[in-house]
């Protein structure tokens, strides 16, 4: 095996992908969800111990140009325009939990698992000052764990 082939072999290039599909329409705050996950496997096996899952709230602040202080939200919306702001966002995740799998997908083979996801009761609403983002990650052991992300809105 020559450099090129353990380069791509060490970073993952050539290993197992994951797909997620977002839920139908909002999901509530408080309530639980169904999510759809596919592994794509990739030239050789991938032992998938768990999916990591985590849903990222982002929320938006802006800066002003003159003299770099930070502005909340609230306070952007008072003024009468923003000329003169850059937008910036705050990313921090309101969920994370470990599904354990244990299965081994074969090369390019595909093994799909549909999860339940608690939307926590205390995360803010999407709008357009804060988006979520479901991220799902596989733990793979000799692998970089790849992930998938989807937008969803939460209610």
């Amino acid at each position: 095996m020559g450099f090129s082939e353990k380069m791509r072999e060490s970073l993952g290039a050539e290993g197992a992908r994951v797909r997620v599909q977002a839920p139908e329409g909002a999901v509530s705050r408080g309530d639980t969800t169904s999510v759809a996950v596919e592994i794509e496997g990739g030239t050789r096996a991938a032992t998938i111990d768990a999916l990591i899952v985590r849903i990222v709230e982002a929320d938006r602040h802006w800066i002003r140009d003159d003299d770099g202080v930070r502005i909340e939200e609230h306070e952007a919306q008072s003024l009468g325009e923003r000329k003169g702001l850059t937008a910036g966002w705050d990313r921090h995740p309101v969920l994370e939990q470990r599904v354990e799998v244990g299965h081994t997908v074969e090369p390019q083979g595909r093994h799909a698992v549909t999860i339940e996801i608690p939307v926590p009761a205390d995360c803010k609403a999407t709008a357009p000052f804060c988006s979520h983002t479901l991220n799902v990650q596989a733990d793979i052991k000799g692998q970089i764990d790849p992930a998938g992300n989807v937008r969803i809105t939460v209610a």
